[in-house]
């Protein structure tokens, strides 16, 4: 049942009854509309009350970007981005987004706000840095990751009706050229590798044979080294804070999984794990965290930093003269030498965890072809040994 109530000059106040308190007061849904006659006013009224007898109506939220900023940190943005991404969102956030649209209330955002957003960072004018040049495509589209990361959580609050940024199309990223890969390279890799300490050896091979990132490999512990399946278990991440505290999370896209080993790994692995454990028991009262056993660890059990190996490997990487090759190069080079043997991409996709086949498809698919071609190419005998013309 619903009602019209004249507010001013073209000007109304349509009112709903969706029910009735304990004490049989009226409970109402209101919304003002400005049109120009009492008609249109009842237009607006029969659309008004459709929208909030089927579900689809929600109260509008005058809360400003600006006092909304704190909460998507504190219950959002702190669960679900990795710190190093959380500093960069907050710092594009602090600088680019408030400034120009902090005073907006929630409700008031809309998707040309955020198309009107993504076309002023083109501006030259608008770089923080002073250069007189456009912003990288990719620099634009994390401005818009950060915006959009916002208003998705204003969204799943319930704060809004829908994510204004949902449907926009942020710049395309160039591809990086594809990473030149060539078994002569490997094998000067591991000559390379083979006169670096005994721990940094297992951790190339570790990396190498199972596609790992950084973050997971620092956070391994003896537990997830499974003797029995002579396997390697990833189910959790190590990142460091900007306060420097280290902190252990969920891995990324919470994929956990297991990638088999060679024997010959595992020997090595085993070893770092019992030299691990004699440290722990010698030292258990002094222990970084008495409850856990990192592989890769100082003698207090305080384990490395994921960028601790970054800069161990570009120090080797000067020593010996070896250009653009990161350690999360590794990974793709782990890939693309399975490609190679032809091991199935569902099984390499499961084994290096994404989530969907089609990621590894869209990372790899330049190595996919070339063994595609050269499977292609082994039919050829058939067609020299028929001498038959057509």
């Amino acid at each position: 049942m619903g009602s019209i109530e004249k507010r001013g000059k073209g000007s109304f106040r349509l009112s709903i009854v969706t029910g009735y308190d304990k004490k049989g007061k009226p409970i109402r849904e209101r919304k003002n509309v400005k049109v120009k006659n009492k008609t249109l006013a009842k237009q607006e009224l029969a659309k008004f009350e459709a929208e909030v007898l089927s579900g689809d109506y929600s109260k509008p939220n005058y809360t400003r970007l600006e006092d909304f900023y704190q909460e998507w940190v504190k219950k959002y943005a702190e669960d679900k981005l990795s710190p190093r991404t959380l500093r960069e969102y907050k710092s594009i956030i602090e600088k680019r987004i408030l400034p120009d649209y902090g005073h907006l209330k929630l409700s008031n955002i809309n998707a040309m706000h955020v198309v009107n957003f993504l076309d002023d960072l083109k501006d030259t004018k608008n770089r923080l840095d002073g250069k007189d040049e456009a912003l990288s495509p990719s620099t634009i589209r994390n401005c818009y990751k950060a915006f959009k990361s916002m208003l998705t959580a204003a969204d799943e609050f319930d704060l809004i009706k829908n994510n204004p940024a949902r449907n926009i199309k942020p710049p395309t990223v160039k591809q990086k050229k594809p990473l030149s890969y060539s078994r002569e390279k490997i094998d000067h890799l591991i000559k390379c590798i083979n006169h670096e300490p005994f721990e940094k050896q297992v951790m190339f091979w570790i990396a190498f044979v199972t596609g790992c990132r950084e973050g997971e490999l620092v956070a391994l512990e003896e537990k997830h080294i499974l003797n029995e399946k002579s396997a390697i278990l990833f189910e959790q991440s190590l990142s460091q804070q900007q306060s420097g505290e280290l902190l252990i999370k969920e891995i990324k896209n919470g994929m956990e999984g297991t990638a088999s080993i060679p024997s010959e790994l595992l020997e090595m692995v085993t070893q770092i794990k019992n030299r691990r454990k004699k440290e722990f028991i010698r030292t258990r009262d002094m222990q970084y965290d008495p409850n856990r056993v990192f592989l890769f660890a100082d003698e207090l059990g305080k384990p490395m930093r994921p960028d601790s190996v970054s800069q161990w490997w570009s120090r080797l990487r000067k020593r010996h003269h070896i250009d653009g090759l990161r350690f999360h190069d590794l990974r793709h080079y782990s890939v693309t030498y399975l490609i190679q043997q032809n091991v199935p991409t569902k099984s390499i996709s499961q084994r290096i965890r994404h989530r969907k086949i089609g990621t590894t498809m869209d990372i790899y698919g330049h190595h996919i072809e070339e063994v595609d071609r050269a499977a292609a190419d082994h039919f050829s005998e058939f067609f020299k040994q028929n001498n038959s013309h057509y």
